[in-house]
């Protein structure tokens, strides 16, 4: 009663199951049909649930997959994944921030983004942050601390979600990349700091001869801007009109690669109109693929060095000039190999004109023995340099010449050791010394027979006094022997008188002789107080004479002098008669020579002798010592010049001053190292 069918639909249907043979069937499911409808409603129902709960399910098992990949890739990514409020508070953070930073994502839970940002980098994340709470994206770089102090650079991706209230963020470590920035920034800032700084000038030219390169040093060269020169073609306006052909071969070998290795000079135009000459280095210029895309070339302003290269050249040869003008024999060989590397022209005439390039042994040059060096100049190295070798007096074993020869161990051009020697012919200059030294002897030598002349009277009663002496004593022994009476006492004392008597008279006998006798100066090791006990001895006789009285003041233990005792005895006789002289017309008490003897220093002793006379006016002392110039009447004016050359020939020096008591200190010094040296050695 469910489904109402209309009467006619009912009625075919009885119609149809009473003429056909099915129809009873058909009648019948008629008469169920009513029934099954809403069964088969409910199953469609069913079937529609189940499938709606499978694909629920399917939906579902889906959802929690996505779920679970998306919280796998949360976890497992690289970048750092996080969730923050628009406070800027940490809500959650992926474990990349441990591997990161190395905070635990639990310990940025509600922690500040700004709490980690570096101080530098506040502002700019702060005004990022408040473009999110506006609904725009931000993205943005900042430095980030790290849980040991540490910085790191990160990047940050940042999209709001405004009906929810967060910030869904992703951060990428650009440390390594911003170090590699920093490091190429910092290089190009070095090339473009070593381009401007080096002073070579660099230029590139493509294949066709276009500049597409110059440097600053190539534009301070020639005055040109860099605009001014990039893009344009031959003929550049640094190419001078008088030679523009030349500059523009050059150009043709260089872009046909046939430019020399070594480079070429050119000459260039400034901009104001200068002209400097500079050499180009040419190389190819190879891209990354190694294809060739043009040339390369570092020019150099090498004016300066070519006027300096001139002026050298002429200083060289004016050089030369000067040394082939000496008589000296100046040359240079390798202290190794003995190779004669340079000669001036007296050298090659006294050892050949071919002597370059031969050995010093080879052309027999003069030169000392191997042990006279001061060090064997084949073991030295650039470091010992310079360094005095030889300087001493040579006599050439063939010719017989003297020559003083000084060699010097030194750096040659080629940056090896030699030795460069200078022989200088010093033959004349010998003979003359020696003719001048047998003259200077016979002039002391007559000096001193002078001396002994004017002294002749007094020495003469001098010795008159021993003799008579020795007289009177034989002659009265000879009495009393004749007499008979005599006592042996007697006799032996007298006898004894008579000879201390000889004595005296031989001693002044002696020094007579030693005193004039002719003798080459022979130095050596003297006591200074026994040559002053003599001179003074001599000089006693005339002082007693005068009424002078002679002080000895020799300080003790001085040490001895090297020197001729002769000749100095003459120096300090000479001294002290010259005080007898001044002290003529000084009142007799006060008529006291002085002979004072004491050291000077370590190594030289300082004798003085100082009289109380009329002293010496200063236009005198200017002349003092030149030869033939005297004070005195019947003087010669040789004496003080003689004994300055004395004093000098040992050494010292003879100097005069005023005795502040009145008078005059004529002293002079003696060296005393060599005569200790020798002191030493004999008592060894």
């Amino acid at each position: 009663g469910c489904c109402r069918v209309p009467g006619r639909t009912m009625g075919a249907f009885a119609l149809l199951a009473a003429a056909t043979p099915w129809s009873r069937d058909v009648h019948a499911m008629t008469t169920e049909l009513p029934f099954l409808l809403p069964v088969l409603l409910i199953a469609g129902l069913l079937v529609v649930v189940a499938g709606t709960l499978l694909m629920l399910r399917i939906h579902v098992q889906r959802r929690v997959q996505a779920e679970r990949e998306r919280d796998r890739l949360y976890r497992l990514s690289l970048d750092m994944l996080c969730v923050l409020g628009f406070d800027g508070a940490f809500r959650r953070c992926n474990p990349a921030f441990e591997r990161t930073l190395g905070y635990a994502p639990e310990q940025m839970v509600g922690r500040p983004l700004i709490e980690i940002v570096h101080a530098e980098d506040v502002p700019g994340t702060v005004e990022h942050l408040r473009r999110l709470a506006s609904g725009e994206a931000a993205k943005f770089e900042n430095r980030c601390r790290c849980s040991d102090g540490s910085y790191k650079w990160l990047a940050w991706s940042v999209n709001p979600e405004i009906q929810e209230k967060l910030v869904y963020a992703v951060a990428h470590d650009i440390t390594g990349r911003k170090a590699a920035e920093d490091a190429l920034r910092a290089e190009s800032a070095f090339r473009k700091t070593m381009e401007d700084s080096v002073i070579t000038g660099l230029r590139a030219i493509d294949l066709s001869g276009r500049i597409i390169y110059v440097n600053s040093a190539f534009c301070r060269m020639v005055g040109f801007d860099e605009s001014e020169l990039v893009g344009l073609s031959p003929p550049f306006p640094y190419w001078p009109e008088e030679t523009l052909d030349a500059c523009r071969r050059n150009l043709d070998l260089t872009l046909a690669g046939r430019a020399p290795a070594s480079g070429f000079e050119m000459r260039i135009r400034r901009k104001n109109g200068e002209r400097l000459d500079a050499r180009f280095y040419l190389s190819p210029l190879i891209d990354r693929e190694g294809r060739q895309t043009g040339w390369m070339a570092s020019i150099t302003d090498i004016t300066e060095p070519k006027r300096v290269r001139a002026a050298l050249e002429a200083a060289h040869e004016r050089f030369e000039a000067v040394i082939d003008g000496l008589d000296a024999a100046v040359f240079v060989a390798d202290a190794r190999t003995d190779e004669i590397l340079f000669a001036n022209r007296a050298f090659k005439a006294i050892h050949g004109f071919d002597a370059v390039g031969r050995t010093v042994r080879g052309v027999a040059v003069l030169q000392p023995e191997r042990g006279d060096y001061t060090v064997d100049p084949r073991g030295l190295g650039p470091a010992d340099l310079p360094r005095e070798l030889f300087d001493g007096e040579l006599q050439h074993p063939l010719s017989g010449r003297w020559y003083h020869v000084r060699e010097h161990a030194t750096r040659w051009v080629d940056g090896r050791v030699v030795r460069m020697g200078i022989a200088t012919d010093v033959t004349d200059r010998k003979q003359t010394a020696e003719i001048s030294r047998q003259q200077e002897d016979r002039l002391q030598r007559t000096s001193r027979l002078i001396t002994m002349g004017e002294m002749a009277s007094t020495l003469a009663h001098e010795l008159n006094q021993p003799l008579s002496a020795i007289a009177n004593y034989c002659a009265g022994c000879v009495t009393r022997m004749q007499s008979g009476q005599w006592k042996q006492e007697d006799i032996l004392a007298a006898m004894q008188k008579a000879s201390f008597q000889a004595e005296r008279a031989g001693k002044i006998i002696r020094r007579i002789r030693e005193f004039v006798r002719k003798s080459e100066p022979r130095r050596s090791a003297v006591r200074i107080d026994d040559v002053l006990e003599d001179a003074i001895g001599f000089a006693d006789i005339d002082a007693r004479r005068l009424g002078i009285r002679i002080v000895a003041q020799v300080a003790p233990d001085l040490p001895a002098v090297f020197a001729d005792r002769i000749m100095i005895e003459q120096v300090v006789l000479n001294l002290i008669r010259n005080g007898f002289d001044a002290m003529a017309d000084t009142l007799p008490a006060e008529r006291v020579l002085v002979v004072r003897a004491q050291a000077s220093g370590e190594r030289a002793v300082e004798v003085a002798v100082i009289d109380r006379g009329h002293g010496i006016s200063d236009e005198s002392r200017e002349r003092l010592f030149t030869p033939f110039y005297t004070t005195k009447a019947e003087g010669m004016g040789m004496g003080l010049n003689i004994c300055r050359s004395i004093v000098e020939f040992h050494d010292g020096r003879l100097v005069v001053d005023a005795n502040p008591e009145g008078g005059t200190i004529f002293s002079f010094t003696l060296p005393t190292e060599v005569a200790s040296e020798r002191l030493t050695r004999s008592s060894t």
